[in-house]
């Protein structure tokens, strides 16, 4: 196989909405077709101000891609194939001037045989991708198949859930509203071999494993295109896999195009989760050979690891509950970050990946969860996270919402998970698909006692035998939160994996510190952005102003910019959760003040958060909190704000997401818990010590010994009643680590805080 580019400047055409006028302009690929229009001055940038909302005047206009390419000469029985990884997101393909292909799907890879069509004397071929407004597409849609009396979660949208499109796309908490569509990934000719090993047809399957044998039970299967002309009895295939000292080689002859050889692995080399052990990865070489010739080979990676979601959901007794994740025999106590699009347009994932991933690294986390608003990620995506030992929740992208039923859209879900499995399914990292994001929830947010989420054929069908099918070794969860009926009917909220958004108020409240959850999948906090990320994205006199101006409700995505419209209100969250924490210590209307009491209380949540739930191991198995970083400039959630200013909380939650840390605990009662978890297979011991930051008193000191993967109470401490600044420091790998804890509880003095954090340099 052997891929040629069609990568770099095409030609857009389309008539100008506003104006009337047609264009004929420079187009990237990849990209999207905003950013062509911002470089051509055609519109202002839409991160910008307002100017998000001046985008809903284009949202029927259609778009038109042209460019041309000289054919290769093809070999006898090769074929010649078009390659769209990414098309957003309806469009009529056509290749000189003749109707090839129609797509709508903006989350799958498209291909086009066109060995005939090339074939016709022409040197050069004109190519042309017509890309088809969205809003005209859905509505045909919802006229043909009928609406149901379903609300759509976060915005008054019903298009969205018709259009494979990225559902943030039109609009979330998190994201503008912004349609325009493009050519979002690599464009390419693909001239396949008569002889091939076919990618998508590989799968590497660990049947089990024995960690103190250090062997393994793998499957591989194959697919393969056969040369016609040739005798297919007289093909073999061989299987290498390098991993430092451990090898395995593997070789058979062939009498089919498809097959499937199981074998066993000495000296295996395991790939664990960050903390756990090393993520090893095998090389893995598969060579088709023809009468002892090699005729083509493929590359790739691949882990040595079993992966298993232990779950239980009990109604009665909801401390049977369970959410758990397995890796290799071994309970893993999971904490990372919910991954949103990586950019509201995406024309600039490639190169905004690897830095946002570097984040997980740093901040020690070993889990991120694909939230399923956004879009699947690409190979590149896996690779880092194969990489760094992390492992990947991964969503369909079904979202908020109650999806059509009928046997069409269906049929089109199924294909779409075909692709993505098949895609996918070899990355070690990849450790469950789970349905979709909160659409078990929405049935009783929307339709409460009437219909129980088990009718969703999409979730409890489709995508379950779907991946049943093709990846049996993964494990599936219908939705997240998932509901079972009997849950649903009785109105019980004690599932065991939540998503504990609530109130939003003082973040030790009832709502979250007597929580019933044993996992979080989603919890979050708002804090401010940077005020120099603020100057980048508001007009000079909106910076500051007044509070929740029209400027700061956009980029809170408030569709209209009103207060009193969508999403309105969510800026004064910021507001309100530092009056609950600092009650009127904090001079609101001093912008630095605000801003870093702003961070300072998200800080402390999010740091609450992680550490409720490591002290509450091995009870609580787990926390995904909401979330690293923006899509576009905004305030928000993010504890990194979209131009990559690093907000108080990525510190704080890099301290306590440490494999080895200690903490302060007020789950039992009116005391507080010191305590020490241990989130490796190893046997961990220092020092540690407490002490008073004003009066550099010691509280309480000693030795940690904690047995691998384990929680040790170190001892026990009476509540303030004032506001007392404690600091915590232990020792791991040879180095001071250290943690703080607020003893007291709110309204905190905002001066004294801030003059321990200067102090400490926290």
């Amino acid at each position: 196989m052997h891929k040629i580019l069609l990568d770099g400047e095409w030609k857009l055409a389309f008539k100008n909405p506003i104006t009337g006028k047609q264009h004929r302009i420079k187009a990237e690929v990849p990209g999207n077709i905003a950013v062509d229009l911002v470089r051509e001055n055609i519109i202002p940038d839409p991160y910008f101000g307002m100017n998000s909302l001046l985008t809903y005047k284009w949202e029927r206009t259609n778009f038109t891609y042209h460019t041309t390419f000289t054919a290769p000469e093809l070999a006898r029985n090769e074929k010649l194939e078009l390659l769209f990884e990414g098309i957003d997101t309806v469009a009529t393909i056509k290749l000189d001037g003749k109707k090839i292909a129609f797509v709508e799907n903006m989350f799958i890879p498209h291909s086009i045989d066109i060995t005939e069509a090339v074939m016709n004397g022409r040197k050069t071929h004109e190519l042309s991708i017509e890309i088809h407004n969205i809003m005209d597409y859905s509505a045909a849609r919802v006229k043909k198949w009928g609406m149901e009396a379903f609300s759509f979660c976060h915005m008054p949208v019903y298009e969205a859930i018709y259009a494979r499109k990225a559902q943030h796309m039109f609009g979330w908490d998190i994201a503008p509203r912004i349609l325009f569509g493009g050519i979002w990934r690599k464009a390419s000719l693909r001239i396949h071999a008569a002889a091939e090993i076919i990618p998508e047809d590989f799968y590497f399957s660990v049947l089990n494993i024995d960690t103190e044998k250090k062997s393994a039970k793998v499957a591989v299967s194959w697919g393969l295109s056969l040369d016609p002309d040739s005798d297919w009895n007289d093909y073999s295939l061989s299987i290498k896999g390098c991993c430092g000292t451990g090898k395995f080689e593997q070789k058979t002859d062939l009498r089919f195009t498809h097959g499937k050889i199981s074998f066993d692995i000495q000296n295996a080399k395991f790939w664990w989760p960050a903390g756990y052990g090393e993520p090893n990865l095998y090389d893995i070489t598969l060579s088709l050979q023809y009468r002892g010739k090699t005729v083509d080979t493929y590359k790739t990676r691949v882990g040595v690891r079993t992966v298993k979601l232990d779950i239980n959901t009990d109604l009665k007794k909801i401390e049977n509950n369970r959410f758990a994740f397995h890796v290799n025999g071994i309970l893993i106590h999971v904490h990372g970050s919910n991954w949103v699009p990586v950019d509201a347009l995406h024309s600039c994932d490639e190169k905004r990946i690897p830095r946002i991933l570097e984040m997980w690294k740093d901040t020690n986390c070993n889990i991120i969860r694909v939230w399923g608003g956004g879009v699947y990620e690409d190979h590149s995506f896996f690779d880092i996270c194969d990489e760094y030992g992390l492992l990947v929740w991964q969503d369909f992208m079904f979202g908020c919402s109650r999806y059509p039923q009928n046997d069409e859209f269906l049929a089109q879900v199924k294909h779409e998970a075909e692709i993505i499995i098949r895609k996918l399914r070899n990355h070690p990292s990849l450790a469950l698909w789970a349905g979709d994001n909160e659409i078990d929830a929405t049935f009783e947010w929307n339709s409460p006692g009437s219909v129980p989420p088990s009718q969703n054929r999409i979730s409890r069908e489709i995508l379950k035998e779907t991946v049943a099918y093709h990846d049996p070794y993964r494990h599936y969860l219908p939705s997240s939160p998932y509901i079972p009926d009997d849950m649903f009917l009785a109105k019980s909220s004690a599932t065991p994996e939540q998503h504990l958004w609530g109130p939003r108020g003082y973040f030790k409240a009832d709502f979250y510190a007597k929580n019933t959850a044993k996992f979080a999948s989603e919890i979050g906090y708002h804090g401010m952005p940077a005020k120099k990320s603020m100057a980048k994205f508001l007009s000079k006199d909106k910076v500051w102003g007044s509070y929740n101006n029209d400027e700061w409700i956009v980029h809170a995505a408030g569709l209209t910019g009103k207060a009193d419209g969508p999403m309105g209100q969510r800026n004064y969250l910021m507001i309100n959760q530092v009056k609950h924490l600092f009650g009127t210590s904090v001079d609101v209307e001093n912008i630095d003040d605000f801003i870093l009491a702003s961070q300072i209380t998200q800080a402390e949540a999010k740091k609450y958060f992680v550490e409720m739930f490591r002290a509450g191991k091995p009870d609580r198995t787990g926390i995904i909190w909401w979330n690293m970083i923006d899509c576009w400039p905004q305030f928000s959630d993010a504890i990194v704000d979209y131009y990559y200013e690093k907000k108080l909380a990525y510190g704080y939650l890099a301290k306590s997401q440490l494999p080895v840390a200690i903490m302060l605990s007020e789950n039992n009662g009116g005391s507080i818990e010191i305590v020490a978890v241990n989130d490796t297979l190893k046997e961990e011991r220092g020092p540690w010590s407490l002490s008073d930051i004003a009066t550099s008193n010691i509280i309480s000191s000693g030795n940690y010994m904690m047995e691998p993967n384990g929680r040790i109470l170190l001892g026990k401490l009476d509540k303030s009643k004032s506001m007392q600044f404690l600091l915590l420091k232990w020792k791991y790998k040879g180095a001071w680590r250290y943690n703080h804890y607020i003893n007291g509880d709110a309204p905190w003095d905002f001066k004294s805080y801030r003059q321990a954090m200067e102090k400490f340099h926290l």
